[in-house]
This record gives C-alpha cells, structure tokens and sequence, in this order.
C-alpha cells in the first residue's frame, strides 16, 4: 500500500525575533505547511546595521527563496578593501572586484538590515507578526509550550524557537545565564549611519591604530556608515540598553586617534540606528530543551570574526524547517537531527574565527604593517583561491528538503 501522510501535530510555532533567523524560518516553516507567529520586541523592522559579505551556503538558501533580485538592487557594490594612514593615503588593499569574480559572482555586500528587509518582504502575508511585544514567561510541559507576553496576553504553541540574537531572552529563560555560553574574544564594534557624503566611494576605507579600527563605506542611499572595532582585555560594564554609555565609550576610545575619527564622532548623535556590542561567539552542547530550540545567533553566533553570521543563520534556519518538514512536525526527531546535520559545521567555522581572532584587529604597528602586506598577497591567485576555499561553505552540502 502506498505510504500515506499522516497529518502534522505541531504545526503551531512561534518563533521570538524577526532579525535574519528568524524571518527565513518563518519563510521555510510556512512552505513546508506549518503556522508560524513572530513576537519581535522592537517596534518594527530594525534598521541600520553594517554592511555583511554574503556568500556561501546562505548565498545558495537566498537563492531557493527567489530573493536574489532583492539583493542584487541592495548590494553595495564595493569595489576595494583600503587601508589608510592619518592623512587618508593608501597603505595597501584587496580588491573585492576580484574575489567576487573567483566565486563566479556568487556574493554580495549588503546592509546586515537591507537582507533582512528583503526576507521579510517574501514573507507569506498570512504569517502573523508581533511587533512591540516579548516574552517574559515560557512554561513547557509535554503537550504544548504556554508563553506569557509583556503585553499580559498568555497564548498556547505546539513549541518555541528562540531566534533573538547574541543576547537571547528565550535561552535566557530556558538555557540559563548568558555567561556560561559566551566567549569573549576581546574586542567590541560599534557602527551608524550619517547623511554627510562628503567621503562617499565604493572603497570600504580602514584606519588603524594599534589595538583600533575605524572604517567608512558609503551606502545606496547616499549615506555613510562609521564603523568600528577595538579590543579590551575585559569585558566592559554597561547596560547594553544604555545607548549614552556606549556613545561615551566609543568617544574615549576614539576621539583622539586621528583620521577622520573626530569628526565622526561629532555626527553620532543624530544616527537614527547606533549600534554598539561585543564581539562574541556563543557555545552550547546543545541547542534544544523538550519543546524549545534555538537557531541563528541565539546558540551559535560565530562571531563577527567569521564574517559569515548572517549567511550562517540563514542556513540553521532552512535546516531547522526542512527537518521539521521531513519528520512530519516530530519536533524530537526534527530538532536531533538538525544539530547532527548544522552543529559539527558550525564548530568548525567557530574555531575558524578563533584562529582568525588574534590577528582581526593588529596590536601593534609591526602587526598593522604586516596584516597590509599578508592582505597584498591576496592579488596572487593561488593565495586568493586559498582564501576562497577558506570562507566559503562547500564542507556543508544542503539538502534539498522541497522535495
């Protein structure tokens, strides 16, 4: 007799977070014939954010979703990576040109908020979306998970996906504290946006100090982007909710180090979309608990040292729903099988950027002069192929779970 379906028990999801994770879970969860919600605390869609190199296998997950057109109007078309001294002189470089013609036009730079924009618009419009609004209580028992919103509503799921970022309020509240996932890799980032165009290109200009990186690269809508990274060898204390705190820490640590830095700073108060966090990876032996899972940054940020955290929650997020589909919403089987299938990769590309992290921001100008003639190297083809091979995805084959 010919196998019949059975029909799917769980079909009801709700997914906490609409950032890039979430948003492609939603996307795949629904095509497969579950019924997802997002419960987003921001008040809509966040934008801002820096710009992201998009390749890979999450290059490939773009492509089975038909957002490639969305993304190709939002590339930044950078042209150049430059490095520059205090007077704005060209110290070395890599040409972006030429990397992306070695992945046969497979990648894109894009704000980290523009690919997010693009997922969210293909959204199914039957897909229900709660902005303004978190959960402060999650009850699971065998049947179904209760979740308590700030808002007092009280609802009932078939189970839960945390997809809410570096600092996850849902493995806050099933996992435990932050801390003892979190690696600290000694370094924080800050980033906004300002109309002044007045440096406008297609290069994405770096300037380094010992210890200190400040960056620019012009936006598709005539904006800037400030972006920054320095090392700390311990972890600040700040609310991370505390927007002038981080400000005045930036403004400390890069007020009087020359370049352009100064007047930048000058321009961060009127950014509409300040960004400021620590660089992190988070670590988890696993990355689900009865009802509840985890996906994207939430269990296992690979860190802004990778490159690759965005393409990569995109990725855990196809994987998620497509062994939720295959195993017919047996959410013991499905959520077994997706850290079989992602989590060995994903250790893999952690200590990538673990090994990568000493030499991320150089701390010394020994270390500044020597990363500008390792990266010059990069015009030498075999070395460009190495790098290539390095950071993209062809260790992780995707399954095709449309069929």
């Amino acid at each position: 007799m010919p196998h019949k379906e059975r029909a799917m028990n769980n079909k009801d999801i709700l997914i906490s977070g609409a950032g890039i994770a979430g948003t492609t879970l939603a996307f795949w969860l629904k095509k497969f014939g579950f019924n997802p919600t997002i419960v987003e605390h921001a008040p809509k869609l966040r934008d801002g954010g820096y710009a992201i190199d998009f390749w890979g296998a999450g290059f490939d997950v773009a492509e089975k979703m038909g957002i490639l057109s969305d993304l190709h109007k939002a590339n930044l078309n950078m042209t150049e990576l430059e490095f520059v001294d205090n007077n704005n002189k060209r110290k070395g470089g890599l040409s972006y040109t030429k990397l992306i013609k070695m992945m046969n036009g497979r990648a894109f730079t894009l704000l980290r908020s523009d690919l997010a924009k693009a997922i969210y618009n293909h959204l199914d419009k039957d897909i229900e979306i709660i902005f303004g609004d978190t959960i402060t209580k999650i009850d699971p028992n065998e049947n179904e998970v209760i979740v308590t919103f700030q808002s007092g509503n009280t609802r009932k799921f078939d189970f839960l996906v945390g997809a809410d970022g570096l600092h996850s309020n849902v493995r806050n509240q099933i996992f435990g504290d932050e801390a003892q996932f979190e690696k600290f890799h000694n370094y924080y980032t800050a980033s906004y946006t300002i109309d002044d165009v007045a440096y406008s290109n297609t290069e994405f200009k770096m300037y380094n100090v010992p210890g200190k990186q400040a960056a620019i690269y012009s936006t598709n809508d005539k904006k800037m982007t400030a972006f920054y990274i320095f090392t700390s060898t311990e972890k600040l204390s700040y609310n991370h909710r505390d927007i002038e705190a981080q400000k005045q820490i930036l403004r400390n640590e890069f007020e009087n180090i020359g370049w352009k830095c100064a007047d930048l700073l000058s321009k961060m108060d009127k950014a509409p979309d300040f960004y400021f966090d620590v660089v992190s990876q988070i670590q988890m032996s696993n990355w689900s608990k009865d009802r509840v899972t985890l996906v994207g940054d939430a269990c296992d940020c690979p860190s802004l040292l990778s490159g690759q955290g965005s393409t990569l929650a995109m990725v855990g997020a196809y994987i998620l729903a497509g062994e939720l589909k295959n195993a017919n919403g047996n959410y013991n089987v499905a959520f077994k099988q997706y850290q079989n299938v992602f989590k060995p990769f994903i250790d893999d590309k952690q200590q990538l950027a673990q090994n990568f992290a000493k030499s991320f921001v150089p701390k010394s100008n020994f270390g500044i002069w020597t990363r500008n003639v390792v990266v010059g190297l990069m015009s030498l083809p075999f070395v460009s192929k190495l790098f290539v091979k390095q950071f993209t995805d062809h260790k992780l084959k995707l399954r095709n779970y449309e069929e």
